[in-house]
């Protein structure tokens, strides 16, 4: 009888295991931006609690270059636009961007 329960037991724990090699692994979906549709060529990077700002650094875009600096509002529930620059127009003519300022 102790024979015959282990080998039920055995074929039990082989069935649960064959159940979890089979079972489908869950795909990873990032949490944020979860709201934003990223294209390539563009990144999103967290800056703080509630701002982001969204890269362009493709090169064949018109915008190639621009950061867009967001902020949650809490209350809207949605990304007010706070900034735009341009990192690649302060690189080529830093003498209008004076530092400190």
């Amino acid at each position: 009888m102790s024979d015959k329960s282990t080998k039920n037991i055995m074929i039990g724990i082989l069935i649960c295991l064959i159940v979890i090699a089979l079972k489908p692994v869950p795909s990873f979906q990032p949490e944020f931006p979860s709201s934003i549709d990223v294209l390539a060529g563009e990144s999103v990077v967290q800056l703080g609690e509630n701002r982001i700002a969204i890269v362009d650094n493709s090169l064949n875009s018109g915008m190639h270059g621009e950061v867009f600096v967001l902020e949650f509002s809490e209350d809207k529930k949605t990304f007010d636009l706070i900034g735009r620059y341009n990192y690649i127009d302060f690189f080529h003519n830093p003498q209008n961007y004076p530092l400190g300022k």
